[in-house]
């Protein structure tokens, strides 16, 4: 099957399929390794903390992969992530991708550059004012996905399903999704792509342990342990305290408060979505891409959605 969409012409992938930042381990190989794969990998610029490293980031990937790659810069407000910006566009990089407020702080300057914007956001509301901005396309993360929340979030199931009534612009779709059955709910549901995060922290290329990435395979999402900090949403003063924060350690100092508890220490990340549930092994990213795409095409074309196959009409 051809997977053509909006997202995907785009950005010049072969799937709708796109790496979320990932903090700490959103690095060249494991970038690499999903654009390889067919998808969209991402680094994250944070993560390396300055343009020079970002500048030798993007490089490492670059000799491992010639298909498109993008760079996170979130969250949006931290003063850093302006010259690692521009080290980005001075490498070429296609698609930048921003969240968090201000949409327009670095979506004017990647937009000016022809290059293509990604706003990731958490809300309708604030998908409809990133097209207003200019945004090319908005990624809406549900309550399931990782990181940190907003206290007016909704399911991803609600959210996207809203979403593409009330912008033009391609959607993408995350939050718990992880194997070919969310993949394909997402797409029904009017997304022109998914991003997977989580999914993406147990291949073989991240650079996680691999003990650690045991304890996502092991992992049970009805456990409170998971469960109650993934869920969890920050108040309006927790989320006022991050953004006024005016430095990198007092944003993380902000960001872990506002996240109220921790994901079980030995999991080696600080965030982690509800998708764990749908991880049960350790395939490197091409693996997992191709069996999501392998199976997403067995479930279209020979098994069905529901019980329910679609078969040719008979005229009476």
């Amino acid at each position: 099957m051809e997977w053509r969409t909006r997202f995907t012409e785009m950005v010049g992938t072969r799937y709708p399929i796109m790496q979320g930042a990932l903090a700490v381990i959103g690095r060249a190989e494991l970038a690499a390794a999903v654009s390889e794969a067919g998808g969209l990998g991402t680094i994250t610029a944070l993560t390396l903390g300055s343009g020079d490293k970002l500048r030798q980031e993007i490089r490492k990937a670059r000799a491992l992969t010639d298909r498109p790659l993008a760079v996170n810069l979130s969250p949006a407000h931290d003063p850093s992530l302006d010259a690692m910006r521009d080290v980005a566009i001075e490498e070429g990089i296609p698609v930048i991708e921003t969240a968090g407020y201000r949409a327009g702080h670095h979506g004017t300057k990647v937009k000016a550059e022809g290059l293509t914007w990604i706003h990731k956001v958490h809300t309708v509301r604030h998908a409809v004012a990133a097209e207003r901005d200019g945004a090319d396309a908005v990624c809406i993360m549900g309550l399931e996905g990782a990181g940190l929340k907003s206290p007016a979030m909704l399911t991803t199931l609600v959210s996207v399903a809203m979403a593409v009534r009330q912008v033009s612009v391609p959607v993408i779709a995350a939050g718990g999704i992880g194997d070919a059955r969310t993949f394909l709910a997402m797409l029904a549901l009017g997304a022109e792509a998914v991003q997977l995060g989580s999914a993406f922290c147990a291949v073989k290329e991240c650079p996680l342990a691999e003990r650690r990435k045991q304890v996502l395979v092991d992992a049970d999402p009805y456990d409170p342990a998971w469960r109650d900090p993934i869920l969890s949403t920050p108040t309006v003063q927790e989320l006022r305290a991050m953004v006024e924060a005016d430095s990198t350690e007092a944003i993380v100092r902000a960001a872990g408060k506002a996240e109220r508890a921790a994901i079980p220490e030995e999991c080696g990340l600080s965030t982690i979505s509800l998708s764990i549930g749908l991880i049960d092994r350790i395939p490197a990213a091409g693996e997992l891409i191709d069996c999501i795409i392998s199976e997403a095409e067995h479930i279209l074309t020979a098994q069905g959605i529901g019980g329910f196959k679609l078969t040719p009409a008979t005229s009476s």
